[in-house]
């Protein structure tokens, strides 16, 4: 199962070994806390499934939070695509050179996954897509979805402090061995550069680590 999950893209990462202290963080400057991280608004949440949570908080204490988690600091594809991002201590990355995925037009660039075999199992990565007309995350962000196949169950959107207003989405996939994922992902732009960051597990595992998955989907950003 766990290797089914694992997606054709390829990502890159640089990592600390060191625990990160968070409480919440800024998406694009993580240097500067910020009252609140996420917010739903009513007219975008379509579909909730049953069954399946989709948390806005993770009510996670900072003593926690520094026990817990760790940041990554990523600079593999050069400082136009350095970026940051929050991790459970168990998920470190695996996979470190950028990638061109020519079907879907977008370039990996890091893969982070559980390393404990025994441990619910979780993963993570970012890619970009250069594009040359100006669109929102939302609506790239949206076609990158549609593309790649996955159903759309639920969707919040994230405030940024420089004022985007960048989609949060919750989707399911069924493999090709009728095993279904669940993934949560967020995108931010820069410029002409447009980013996603994708959490996914197993629908099983997904139940008990919901609010890990939206801690790190929330809590990752640009390097400007």
């Amino acid at each position: 199962m766990k290797s089914n999950i694992l997606s054709i893209l390829i990502f890159t990462a640089f990592y600390l070994s060191s625990p990160f202290s968070v409480s919440k963080l800024s998406m694009n400057n993580p240097d500067k806390p910020t009252d609140q991280v996420s917010s739903a608004e009513e007219s975008d949440i379509t579909d909730a499934q049953p069954g399946i949570p989709f948390p806005l908080q993770t009510g996670f204490t900072n003593e926690y939070l520094k026990a817990t988690f760790w940041k990554c600091n990523y600079s593999s594809a050069g400082l136009q695509h350095a970026y940051w991002v929050v991790l459970p201590n168990t998920i470190k990355p695996t996979l470190v050179e950028p990638k061109k995925i020519d079907a879907v037009g977008i370039t990996n660039i890091g893969i982070y996954n559980t390393i404990d075999k025994t441990l619910p199992y979780i993963e993570v990565w970012v890619a970009y897509e250069t594009v040359k007309t100006n669109q929102t995350p939302t609506d790239w962000l949206l076609h990158l979805l549609k593309i790649t196949g996955e159903k759309v169950l639920n969707k919040n959107v994230i405030n940024y402090p420089d004022g985007q207003k960048n989609l949060d989405v919750l989707t399911s996939k069924t493999l090709s061995d009728g095993s279904v994922v669940i993934s949560r992902f967020t995108g931010v732009s820069n410029g002409h550069d447009y980013y996603v960051l994708k959490a996914t597990a197993s629908k099983k595992d997904y139940l008990s680590q919901a609010k890990n998955i939206f801690h790190i989907v929330s809590h990752w950003g640009l390097k400007k």
